[in-house]
Formats: structure tokens, sequence, C-alpha cells
């Protein structure tokens, strides 16, 4: 099962569902029963046979083994760690709407947890349109100004779309120092703590 396998059109419907991620995860991970696989998505264990009875009907999921237990067989199922799903066989038309089902369910999430902590903050808020002798800005913030206190102050919260000058070369310094700092404070996670999500990009071009 260390092999990569190619997604076919059944399995990528699966494979890119991302309600199915933490799934995914947990039998990516080892082999998992059926009651385990409920006890980890808090689901009920009817619920649990559904879902991997899916998996296994498109050839996504196997029996690794079946464990004997008080006079019943306990399925235990197993995938493969690496799947390639190109994206002709997802059902989208081109490139971009691939990456953009993948990536927009995602933003939305990022977006109502952000909302979230601005509404923690305060009832009312809106945007500021300011420039500056380099730029002009769009600042989130109320009605007193631009939210500099959360955005740079204690409150682990960070909202940011902006644009550098770069060479390639200090473009790709910037990249690893990100990675740096990321594994950095993976190495520091602590089981249990409350769980942060970080969205980070770089490309080249401009988005205003």
């Amino acid at each position: 099962m260390d092999d990569v396998q190619t997604a076919n059109t059944a399995q990528a419907a699966l494979l890119l569902d991302v309600s199915l991620r933490p799934l995914l995860d947990f039998l990516m991970d080892a082999e998992r029963s059926a009651s385990e696989t409920a006890a980890h998505l808090s689901v009920s264990l009817q619920r649990a046979h559904y879902l991997l009875g899916k998996l296994e009907r498109v050839g996504i999921a196997v029996i690794g083994r079946t464990d004997a237990r008080a006079g019943r067989a306990i399925k235990r199922y197993r995938m493969a760690g690496r799947w390639f799903i190109p994206y002709e066989v997802a059902g989208a038309e081109t490139l971009e709407a691939f990456a953009s089902d993948q990536l927009m369910p995602r933003f939305e999430t990022l977006i109502g947890h952000s909302v979230r902590v601005l509404r923690e903050r305060s009832p009312h808020w809106g945007f500021w349109l300011e420039s500056s002798a380099e730029n002009v800005h769009l600042l989130i913030g109320d009605e007193h100004g631009p939210a500099h206190e959360l955005l740079f102050g204690d409150e682990p919260f960070f909202l940011n779309i902006g644009h550098l000058h770069l060479s390639r070369d200090r473009a790709n310094e910037l990249k690893r120092r990100l990675w740096a700092v990321l594994e950095d404070f993976e190495a520091e996670e602590r089981p249990g703590a409350p769980e942060y999500t970080i969205a980070l990009m770089l490309v080249r071009g401009a988005v205003n």
C-alpha cells in the first residue's frame, strides 16, 4: 500500500470531498475498525460503517485484516498513504476551477473563524480606506479606526494581504524563512491545546 495510487473519477469525488478529510487522514495513519472510526469522528457506528463502505466500494479503502473478537469478525480498514488525483478526473473543466474547488471552502471556513474573533471584540466592523506615500490601504476596523491593536497586539490573530517588490533570490529567502518558522512551531505543538489555522501564500503577481 506504499505505492502511489492514481485516482479514477469515482475515487476523486471522495478523495477531494473536504468533509471526508478527517476520515481519510485517520485511515491513512493506520488500520482502523468501524468502532475506532466512529469514536474518532464522534459519529454513530452506523454512520462509520456507511462512510467506510463508501470508500471500500470505490477501492479507496480495503480490508487490511479481520480480527475475531467475541465470536464475531472485526474488519479493519486501511488505505494508501499517497494518491495522485489528476484534475481531469475531478470533474473540473480547467486547472483554475480544480484549484478553486479545493481552496474556496477552506477560505470560507477561515473567514468564518476570523469573523468570530472580530465579533468577540466589537459588534461594529467595516473597512478604512487610507492612503500613504507608498500605497492605498484597505484596513479592517471599527468606527474608532483600523484594528491595529487586534492585528498587531497580543491576540494570536493575523489577517493581511500585502505585496513586496523582491528579486527572485529574496523571494526564495522569504519562502525559506516562512517554512523555517512553521517548522519551529510545529515542533512545539501541544496535544489538547487550542488549534490555530495558518494560511500562507506567496506567489508572483499582484493582488490589489
